[in-house]
């Protein structure tokens, strides 16, 4: 798991190549950093979904604008994931 939001911060941390296993033959080798390929991480979408249904719960009482508030937050954590890997995808190190 890559934590850097860019190629151009990875590429200063670990270089030009990662070490790679491969998951089906388990070899070892080296990928280039351009070949990388970022997703949106489905944990933080499904924690916020929990919180959400959790919050409608507790708020139920309230209604109107609150529902809105609470049922937005897994949109919101979703676009925010989008955009991070969105920008990472983009951006390409010259070699």
């Amino acid at each position: 798991m890559i934590e850097e939001e860019d190629r151009g911060t990875l590429q200063m941390k670990k270089g030009n190549e990662l070490p790679y296993t491969c998951i089906y033959c388990h070899k070892k080798d080296k990928i280039n950093i351009n070949k990388i390929i970022a997703y949106p991480s489905k944990i933080f979408r499904n924690v916020a979904i929990a919180l959400s249904l959790i919050g409608l719960l507790f708020l139920w009482d309230y209604g109107g604008l609150i529902y809105t508030g609470v049922l937005a937050l897994p949109l919101i954590i979703y676009l925010y994931q989008q955009n991070i890997a969105r920008t990472f995808n983009n951006y390409r190190v010259k070699q």
